[in-house]
């Protein structure tokens, strides 16, 4: 300790007090605290590199630990959704996504009756296919293409994996940054990709034929909207009783983080019908959800995230959530029961 330092801050208060003694009390705070000042700066200054250790130490758990991320994701309204779910669950660099255990609370919550829908969830707008062919500006005349419809595959195709139809798109594998595409509209507001509109009519068309009604409740969205209703469902779920920590792994399961959704490049549509509207499981047992696994492939779709494959896609059941990869790969993906993870790892 520099004793000149110290010994001049005391004679300096000492000699104030001596001139005026009503300033006796007064010096003797003000100098207690000089000294207290001057020792700690002391000690920051003769252990600085130990403190500026441990600075960054604190900075680099605050930049990659799962529980920063999620408070601050949580704090400033959940907008960090990716970066969150890759801090909270281990990623690799195979195509399979992993579906990571979680406590039997959550399970509960997960089961059907337990699922809360989003406000966005509620609020989507539902598409029929008198609707789509009302006011498809094109005008399609699916009833004339059934043959097309019914066109078989023929066996030994190569597949391509730079084939638009087959993009792989998951928790894994974000959306590609050079993936492009073009969103075929309908006036009343659905939009989905131009590609797979011709055969999204005829599916709907041949369903109508059968007796069946089958509607559209959720086509392309937004990176917006599709991180709108993550946070949604995270809200709901932390309502019930969850930490943040919690529904976010739970919301994983059900909702895809945004920028890892198909519906974000208009590949992926909602698809129940105009008697059980919800997005529920219960859309497995009704003639329009049965249809759906039966013929879907016959147009190109096929049941993204089909029960039994959880460990591997990453989702939960979802019966109404249908992908386009194109006839071929699809009647090969429902002849195997391959979903598209298994599909890749075998074909492409």
């Amino acid at each position: 300790m520099d004793k000149t330092t110290r010994q001049k801050i005391i004679a300096y208060y000492t000699s104030v007090a001596k001139k005026n003694r009503l300033l006796k009390y007064p010096c003797l705070a003000g100098m207690s605290m000089t000294l207290v000042f001057y020792y700690m700066g002391m000690h920051f200054l003769t252990n600085g590199k130990r403190y500026a250790s441990m600075l960054f130490v604190v900075i680099f758990f605050m930049s990659s630990c799962s529980f920063s991320f999620a408070v601050f994701a949580e704090r400033t309204g959940f907008t960090s959704a990716q970066e969150t779910y890759s801090a909270i669950v281990e990623t690799s660099d195979v195509s399979l996504a992993k579906l990571e255990p979680v406590d039997p609370q959550v399970e509960e919550i997960l089961e059907e009756g337990n699922i809360v829908a989003s406000e966005h969830d509620v609020e989507a707008e539902t598409y029929t296919l008198d609707d789509l062919l009302e006011q498809h500006e094109h005008g399609h005349d699916v009833e004339t293409q059934e043959e097309y419809a019914e066109a078989g595959t023929s066996a030994g195709l190569a597949f391509d994996s730079s084939d638009w139809r087959l993009v792989l798109i998951n928790k894994q594998h974000p959306i590609p940054e050079e993936y492009d595409f073009k969103l075929g509209t309908f006036t009343s507001g659905m939009r989905c990709d131009e590609r797979v509109i011709e055969d999204l009519l005829l599916m709907m068309q041949a369903a109508k034929n059968d007796g069946l009604n089958l509607v559209v409740r959720s086509p392309y969205r937004t990176s917006d909207h599709q991180e709108d209703n993550f946070n949604d469902r995270i809200k709901s779920y932390m309502r019930q009783g969850l930490s943040y920590m919690e529904a976010y792994k739970a919301t994983s399961r059900v909702i895809t983080v945004p920028g890892c959704s198909e519906h974000e490049v208009g590949l992926a549509l909602d698809i129940t019908s105009d008697t059980f509207i919800p997005l529920l499981q219960g859309f497995a047992d009704t003639e329009e959800g049965q249809w759906l696994e039966d013929h879907s492939y016959e147009y190109g779709f096929i049941l993204r995230y089909p029960s039994g494959k959880e460990y591997i896609t990453g989702i939960e059941y979802e019966p109404w959530h249908f992908r386009y990869v194109g006839r071929e790969a699809a009647a090969i993906m429902t002849e195997e029961e391959l979903c598209l993870e298994e599909f890749w790892d075998k074909y492409l």
